[in-house]
């Protein structure tokens, strides 16, 4: 999340600076091209000078014909004037055709001037009158000629003008589209980014409420990156809360099996005792037929079954504590072997190889005897009519795994949640101790137990324990 959110916050960043540098770039082709129409203004009020002066010169000069030194001397600024000033037009920067109109208006100028001078030099002379009028002729036409030339360059300026305004209002309407952009860029990016933490947020928050309200199942999938990280310390969460919740479910159910327990042994046994005693006696009697001896033999055996289901209640409720020894393994597997029927008898074949040496194990030997005897005898009444028991040892650095396995029907999937369970029990006569029990001393032992079915077939019995050094 992150590593997106800086990559979101870069593009932004850099769209911001694109978008601020088009902005800037268009106020100041704008300001350029204002200035540039500013300075052309300022150059069509300059040219108006050459009319005003051309003007002048026709008034002060031409009204009559005879000049003193005063006069002269005026007339001749005046044309000294007139020159500088058209000079002065010629030498700004105008567009090629009005800088065309100016070379032909400064040849006529110095048409002009010559004419004047003439008067100037000869102003006595007999051709003076003649003279003059030309030169009125020549200055009305200069006038004129430059009267048609500020008409061309006021047009062409009011053209410059019109396209000024429309690349400004363009350039305007750019600008109030990127910022409108950019607005709606930021509210896109901030709605993305309120998705982004909303969502999973929301996800979490939901399974919070799911386990609150009981449901300990409830997990958190689908999110990426820390969020997905944080889904799953809350998924571990929830998990070791149910696993607690199952602890403490499994607490209660040892406290009230030993309650149980020690209620039967108390008020059940001692009763059981003197009832197998009496029938012990009565089939001694002489009196007594073939079919009643038969009869209390059988209620002797049945009472002997109570007071195991008993003895096994108080084992399962109060399991002795462990007396640790570092043994190997495999001597505790070819012990429960030996005592297991079916094995016995030849009706299961036993594979295992005897030749891997795992190493030690810190153990009660006679508790995982126990654990073993009641997995080989369970394989071996999932399979009645003979089979094979699968024993295999792994092990690493700090355990050893022992898995046992069947070739039989395999244990119905509905039921493996509740293999464990005190009580629970898939056979007829069963009493539903013998898994929780090993379950119990496993337990006790540091270790685990787990089943599950083979994909070849039958059940899988998994014990984990851990290795000699670890539980020293």
């Amino acid at each position: 999340m992150k590593k997106q959110f800086l990559i979101l916050i870069t593009i932004f960043g850099l769209l911001l600076v694109i978008g601020a540098t088009i902005i800037i770039f268009n106020i100041d082709h704008t300001i350029n091209n204002l200035d540039k129409l500013v300075e052309r203004y300022k150059k069509e009020r300059k040219c108006t000078k050459i009319l005003i002066s051309i003007k002048k010169i026709q008034q002060d000069g031409f009204l009559h014909h005879h000049y003193d030194d005063a006069d002269l001397k005026a007339m001749e600024n005046r044309v000294a004037h007139m020159d500088k000033v058209i000079d002065t037009c010629t030498f700004c920067h105008h567009p090629p055709v009005i800088l065309q109109k100016i070379k032909s208006l400064r040849k006529r100028k110095e048409d002009f001037k010559l004419a004047l001078t003439t008067i100037f030099d000869k102003p006595d002379s007999p051709l003076h009158k003649a003279v003059d009028l030309k030169a009125f002729a020549m200055g009305q036409e200069l006038y004129a000629y430059a009267q048609s030339l500020f008409k061309k360059s006021s047009s062409q300026l009011a053209a410059e003008t019109r396209n000024v305004r429309s690349l400004t209002i363009q350039s305007k309407g750019f600008i109030y589209l990127i910022v409108i952009s950019g607005l709606l860029i930021m509210m896109v990016a901030s709605l993305f980014l309120m998705r982004c933490f909303t969502k999973p947020l929301q996800s979490l928050l939901s399974a919070t409420e799911k386990i609150e309200n009981g449901d300990l199942d409830s997990r958190v999938s689908g999110l990426k990156h820390e969020f997905g990280t944080l889904a799953d310390s809350f998924n571990d969460m929830a998990e070791s809360l149910q696993n607690q919740m199952k602890q403490l479910q499994r607490s209660e159910q040892l406290a009230t099996c030993g309650k149980i327990a020690t209620t039967l042994v108390h008020e059940v046994r001692n009763p059981l005792a003197g009832i197998k005693v009496a029938m012990d006696v009565l089939a001694d009697e002489s009196g007594v037929s073939d079919a009643d001896k038969k009869i209390l033999r059988q209620v002797v055996k049945e009472v002997n079954l109570i007071d195991s289901l008993l003895s096994n209640m108080l084992e399962f409720a109060r399991p002795r504590p462990p007396q640790f020894t570092s043994v190997n393994i495999n001597d505790v597997i070819e012990r429960s072997l030996q005592f297991t029927p079916g094995v016995i008898t030849k009706e299961i074949m036993i594979h295992w190889d005897k030749t891997l040496q795992p190493p030690d194990v810190r153990i009660d030997p006679n508790q995982l005897n126990q654990v073993l005897l009641n997995l080989f005898i369970n394989a071996g009444s999932a399979m009645p009519d003979g089979g094979a028991i699968f024993i295999t040892v792994s092990w690493t650095e700090t355990e050893v795994q022992l898995c046992v396995a069947d070739s039989g029907p395999g244990i119905d999937q509905n039921a493996i949640e509740y293999i464990f369970t005190p009580f629970f029990t898939t056979k007829a006569k069963g009493s539903g101790l013998g898994l929780a029990t090993c379950k119990s001393l496993i337990n006790l032992h540091g270790g685990t137990i787990t089943a599950a079915n083979r994909s070849e077939g039958g059940a899988i019995f998994t014990v984990t324990l851990p290795i000699a050094k670890d539980m020293q």
